[in-house]
Formats: structure tokens, C-alpha cells, sequence
């Protein structure tokens, strides 16, 4: 297991001394229920810590995962780059949790069942649950093309991806600068292409490229956005201006490794053809979660079944979705799940409580776009097609884009350990949590205000 001082030093010592210099003790890992049980352990942990905080430790939570790994996707680019560590892009998975919340020891779930309010997990264990949060992200499947797995397993392969083969060592950094696309998890998130092009001007210029060379973006879709107008005709601009080839309507099927060959397929005729390639690159497709179809909770495609804007589930009211795995029509990304957390904290312990459900998720979104090797802008829209004030700012790649590069490269990584280890309540608001607006008629019974006034009624 990949772990770094700093999350030896902040996350294993406080948990292995959990209930020496506190009377409260931690949940015992091998109850039958559990008030909370929540299955993913990176959006899912951080929610269980602040679930935690805000009801003094009223819940008994358990977190089931499978993996002790987490990978940050925001800072992939970055770590491409090598302008961060491995320890960084890649964090211990237990990190998240506080010394008090129970967890399955990697243990993942293997069946749902909720008629029957409960789990079952791999090891044949059956949990109930009053709450159940899914927050599994999306299943890569790289399956669903031929050959790849083997081509991107081997590390002298010029076969790529947005995520790191298992079976590497710590050691190991497989880091590409070329560009190959095509939509499925991590839309806009994992897009390098623009600042491969870059790479390769710069190259180029200095003697180090051949100026023969073509860099060429296979897009299965018309869009590159699917849920924001202005920022797809941002990349199509911007590819239009520095002069990138697309094609469009094409989706890699089979790679041959041996050959340094790819086919790929025609989405309407489904003909298909053989190219030959120097590097490729593709993004992962995913597939639905086995255990999420089974048990119903899913929709068409194959994506959790909730309501866009409370996060629960529109069939099974004590589940909710958290992250990637939700079928919410925004840009599915790390910012967009942190922007989920609050409300499914919110609206998970008015639904114990027997509440309406008052918050609201807007579909706000923020995903980082590496213009180049040091300039970076920012996605930012909400449903409908709305754009956040800061939508595309900076995005001529100037001296304000070099500014927030740097800051991202600088910062990140510290502001994310800091969301983890509970410092602060992470966006929009870090140092104040954030509230929603109650129902007309209803008092806040939990805040600082409504214990110094009783019977004034705390404002949001």
C-alpha cells in the first residue's frame, strides 16, 4: 500500500489511539446494523467524517470498501506532469475516515438488497442499514476493448490511460504526453490533448520532436461537453486553432500491442478499420455496477436512480447517491461530487429525523483544463446548461491562467489532505459549513445561534 509521512502522521496514530485519551469509543466494525452504512470510501469517507462531526457521534457508520487506494483525478494531469508526487495523486484509502467510524477492511459489498434494508458483502457478511449512501463511483471496464488491458499493463507498452495499472510499483511513473480520446468516464477531467499539443510545439521548436507528426483526437460523440454549450465550443475552438485533427463517430475497440495497431468502429455503420499508432491514449470506459442493476437502483443507463436535486434515491427513500455514480445530467467530476456531499449529509439526517428534505443540489460542477504546461482554466456550469460566474476564465492562457496553475500545482494537494483529515468543511465555504434554508415555520434546533437564543430561529 502506497502512504506518505504526512498520512502516516495525521490519519494511522490518531486512529490507533482512538478511545485512550477519549472516553467515546469507536464503532465496533462487527455490528449487524448500522444507522448509516455508506459503500465507497473517498467522497463516501470524507461524508462520514463530517456526518459524524455534525451529529456529535449520534450514528453508527459504517464505510465498506474494497480498495486502500484512492486516486485523486483532479491532479492527474499534474502527476503526468511530475509536478506532484505518487503519495499525492494516490492516497491511502482509510485516510478519510475518523478514528471512530467503522469500516469493512477492504471487504467490498457484493449484493444489495433494499426490500430488505441490508448488504451483503463478498465475504458473505449481512449488514442492515436505517440510511445506505452509494458513492461507488463508475466501473471502469476496459474489457470492452480487446487487448488493452495487456497492452496497458506492460510499461514498455506506448498504450495509455487516465489511471495507474494496479500492478506498478510505487516506483514506477508511466507518464505520456500524447493524446488519443474518447468519451466515457472522465469527460473533460482526463482531456490532455491540449496540453499534449504543447508539449509537442515545444519539442518541436527546441529539436527534440519531429515537426512530421500528427496529433489525432478520436471522439466517438458530437461533443466533447455533453452538458455545457460553451465550454464544447471552447475545445472545439481552441482544437480548431492549434490546428488538432479530430474524427468524430469512431470508438476504439481492439488494441494489438505486438503491432502497435488499433481498430477502431464506426458508430452509425459499424465498419470498422486497422491504424497504425506511436502513442495512444483512451480514456476508460466504464460499465454499469453489477449489484446496482440487480437490486433495481439503477436507470437506462445504468447509472443510480435518484432525484436530481435531493441526491435520494426516487424509488427507495432512505438511499441516497453521492458522486459519479448518479445519473444527474452535469459533468461528472471530483468538485461536482464534493458540491453532492453537503446535501446528502443535509438531507440524510432530516430523513432520519423524519423531515422534508431541503437541500438542494444545483449541478454545479468544476473540472480543471490544462491549457498548456504551465496555464490552466476551469468548467464551472449547473444544470440546465447554466454557466458559473467563472466559467472559462482565463482561458487565452495569459498570465492569470499561469497564476492559477500554479496554485493548483502548489496548493492542491494540501487542500485536499486538509478536506480529508476534516480542517476544514471543504468547497464552497472551507472554514464554515455549509446550511440550507429550512422549510417556513421550522427552527434550527442544532445551531450555535438557537442554543444562545432559544426560540430565535438561526439564519442561513
Amino acid at each position: 500500500m502506497l502512504i506518505s509521512g504526512m498520512q502516516l502522521r495525521h490519519s494511522l496514530t490518531p486512529r490507533y489511539f482512538a478511545g485512550v485519551f477519549n472516553k467515546r469509543k469507536p464503532t465496533k466494525k462487527d455490528l449487524d446494523h448500522y444507522d448509516v452504512v455508506i459503500i465507497g470510501c473517498n467522497l463516501g469517507g470524507v461524508l462520514s467524517r463530517q456526518l459524524d462531526k455534525v451529529s456529535h457521534g449520534k450514528y453508527k457508520t459504517m464505510v465498506v470498501l474494497d480498495q486502500n487506494i484512492n486516486q485523486i483525478t483532479p491532479i492527474r494531469q499534474i502527476y503526468e506532469q511530475q509536478k506532484t508526487a505518487k503519495t499525492d495523486f494516490l492516497l491511502n484509502a482509510k485516510l478519510s475516515l475518523n478514528m471512530y467510524t467503522a469500516h469493512s477492511d477492504q471487504v467490498g459489498s457484493q449484493t444489495i438488497l433494499p426490500e430488505e434494508n441490508a448488504i451483503i458483502l463478498r465475504n458473505g457478511r449481512r449488514i442492515s442499514y436505517g440510511q445506505l449512501v452509494v458513492a461507488m463511483g463508475q466501473q471502469v471496464n476496459y474489457d470492452a476493448i480487446k487487448g488493452f488491458e495487456e497492452a496497458w499493463q506492460d510499461f514498455d507498452s506506448p498504450v495509455f490511460t487516465n489511471l495507474d495499472h494496479p500492478s506498478w510499483r510505487s516506483s514506477n511513473h508511466n507518464i505520456h504526453q500524447m493524446a488519443l480520446q474518447f468519451q466515457s468516464c472522465g469527460e473533460v477531467e482526463s482531456y490532455n490533448f491540449l496540453l499534449s499539443q504543447r508539449i509537442w510545439e515545444w519539442q518541436t521548436a527546441n529539436g527534440r520532436q519531429s515537426p512530421i507528426k500528427r496529433l489525432t483526437i478520436i471522439q466517438p460523440n458530437e461533443r466533447f461537453v455533453q452538458y455545457n454549450d460553451a465550454g464544447d465550443q471552447f475545445f472545439k475552438e481552441e482544437i480548431k486553432r492549434r490546428n488538432i485533427n479530430v474524427e468524430y463517430g469512431l470508438k476504439l475497440v481492439e488494441v494489438n500491442k505486438q503491432q502497435n495497431t488499433a481498430i477502431f468502429e464506426d458508430i452509425k455503420t459499424g465498419s470498422r478499420q486497422t491504424r497504425p499508432f506511436n502513442h495512444l491514449y483512451a480514456v476508460a470506459p466504464t460499465k454499469p455496477h453489477d449489484q446496482l442493476v440487480k437490486a433495481g437502483l439503477t436507470t437506462s443507463k445504468g447509472l443510480l436512480d435518484v432525484n436530481i436535486k435531493t441526491l435520494q434515491h426516487n424509488k427507495y427513500k432512505n438511499i441516497f447517491g453521492l458522486g459519479d455514480v448518479n445519473d444527474v445530467p452535469t459533468t461528472n467530476c471530483f468538485w461536482a461530487g464534493f458540491h453532492q456531499l453537503h446535501v446528502v449529509r443535509n438531507n440524510i439526517e432530516r430523513n432520519i429525523a423524519g423531515k422534508s428534505l431541503n437541500a438542494e443540489y444545483d449541478g454545479y460542477s468544476k473540472v480543471p483544463i490544462l491549457l498548456g504546461q504551465n496555464t490552466l482554466t476551469f468548467l464551472c456550469h449547473k444544470y440546465n446548461n447554466e454557466n458559473a460566474w467563472h466559467n472559462l476564465y482565463f482561458s487565452n492562457g495569459g498570465f492569470l491562467a499561469a497564476l492559477r496553475y500554479y496554485n493548483w500545482c502548489k496548493n492542491f494537494k494540501k487542500a485536499f489532505i486538509d478536506i480529508y483529515l476534516e480542517k476544514n468543511w471543504g468547497p464552497p465555504y472551507y472554514k464554515i459549513k455549509k446550511s440550507f434554508k429550512l422549510p417556513e415555520g421550522e427552527s434550527n434546533d442544532h445551531g450555535f445561534l438557537a442554543k444562545l437564543l432559544p426560540g430565535k430561529k438561526e439564519s442561513h
